[in-house]
């Protein structure tokens, strides 16, 4: 497939335009101001399905807001999905539950997101440069994060949100400090959480959080883990949710949201759900990859040598 030049609506025509509207969906992966001008475009062509992965439309309400365990799937109706990004996923999914329940006060709540590279965007700046970033970690965009509007617009909650780069690619770390209501105690919020997420395959709710959360155990994967801390002090209670950015912030979870507008099975293409709960201290990256194609690279080679 040789890479497509055109880079905007302008530079097609009529009848192009058509002819890519009249697909069964268009997956637009671009940054905000071209995601808004494509959008457009396609949907006066007549596009059945346009699934937006940029924030340009998060939070239109003409738009279907695509948080697959929150949000259920795209009505058959519905023309455009915005696809939430990362640190909006892993903060809804591990808050907007016990809002929803009445468990914890809206007013006091402080995010605090720590997150690889990647999660920062393509474009160079002196904070992702590598002699800068490696073996280094600090705080970044504080005050003035792009996706704040977007999760207290979804949680229906004012937060204080601060996010810090790690010295990784991928993998994303979202730690809330919530405070219960009178009489709510921090086991009562896992078991809301559990109860909102019994029948969700791709989130699990660990007993307790530990190296559980490390991302080593996410990054590849569509899962997002989350937990409640056990103990309440100074009135507030730990939530944590971890996510690999790429995946469940991005691309699986445009995937998800695909399949299930399609009518198509809803794990069709994404890595299986954990099987078991995640146990001890996660793996690096780097092991994790180098076990995964030990195993799979011979078999790929040679379908032969597989096990039964």
């Amino acid at each position: 497939m040789r890479p497509c030049p055109v880079r905007s609506p302008d530079q097609v025509d009529e009848a192009g335009l058509r002819a890519l509207a009249s697909a069964d969906l268009v997956a637009l992966a671009l940054p905000r101001e071209p995601a808004k001008v494509w959008a457009a475009a396609l949907l006066g062509a007549g596009a059945r399905r346009v699934l937006d992965l940029s924030d340009a439309r998060r939070r239109d309400p003409e738009a279907h807001y695509g948080l697959p365990e929150l949000t259920g799937a795209p009505p058959a109706h519905a023309r455009l999905v915005a696809n939430p990004g990362c640190y909006p996923t892993a903060t809804l999914a591990s808050l907007r539950p016990l809002l929803d329940a009445g468990l914890i006060e809206a007013e006091s709540i402080a995010v605090l997101g720590t997150s690889g590279a990647s999660g920062a965007g393509k474009g160079l700046a002196d904070r992702l440069h590598f002699c800068n970033l490696a073996g280094n970690s600090f705080p970044y965009k504080v005050g003035e994060h792009r996706h704040v509007p977007e999760i207290e617009h979804h949680l229906g909650a004012p937060i204080s949100f601060v996010t810090q780069l790690l010295p990784i690619v991928r993998g994303m770390l979202v730690t809330s400090f919530v405070k219960p209501k009178a009489g709510v105690t921090p086991s009562q919020l896992r078991e809301a959480l559990e109860a909102r997420y019994a029948e969700a395959p791709y989130v699990t709710v660990l007993p307790q959080p530990d190296q559980g959360l490390g991302l080593g155990h996410v990054v590849g994967t569509h899962q997002v883990l989350v937990a409640v801390g056990p103990v309440e002090r100074s009135g507030l209670v730990p939530v944590f949710a971890s996510i690999d950015n790429l995946m469940r912030g991005a691309a699986s979870q445009a995937l998800h949201n695909a399949n299930l507008w399609l009518g198509l099975p809803p794990s069709l293409g994404l890595p299986p759900p954990l099987a078991e709960l995640p146990r001890g201290v996660p793996p690096t990256f780097a092991t994790a990859l180098s076990t995964a194609l030990s195993t799979a690279l011979p078999t790929a080679l040679n379908p032969e040598t597989a096990t039964p």
